[in-house]
């Protein structure tokens, strides 16, 4: 599946995007399993391009999209404002 940026359009991640406000491409589309920053299959800290340096996942699984639980509410360690999110 081919993703795009939602700001430039272009199919790049990472550092680049002349449009985004933290200048780096930011993927619509993404399914639950990559980052929409940099396309890795990884949860939690360590997404170099990431404004919060956290991945974050695409939705479609009900589960949070930092750290991958079907729980709802706080305690989200991955998350920037600790909330689980979908």
């Amino acid at each position: 599946m081919t993703t795009k940026c939602k700001f430039c359009n272009s199919t790049s991640f990472g550092s680049g995007c002349y449009k985004s406000p933290h200048k780096h491409h930011e993927h619509n589309g993404m399914d639950e399993k990559h980052c929409l920053f940099c396309n890795s299959m990884s949860y939690g800290q360590g997404c170099f391009f990431g404004p919060s340096k956290t991945h974050c996942h695409g939705s479609g699984a009900s589960k949070c999209v930092y750290c991958v639980s079907g729980s709802m509410g706080s305690g989200c360690l991955n998350s920037p404002p600790k909330n689980q999110e979908r």
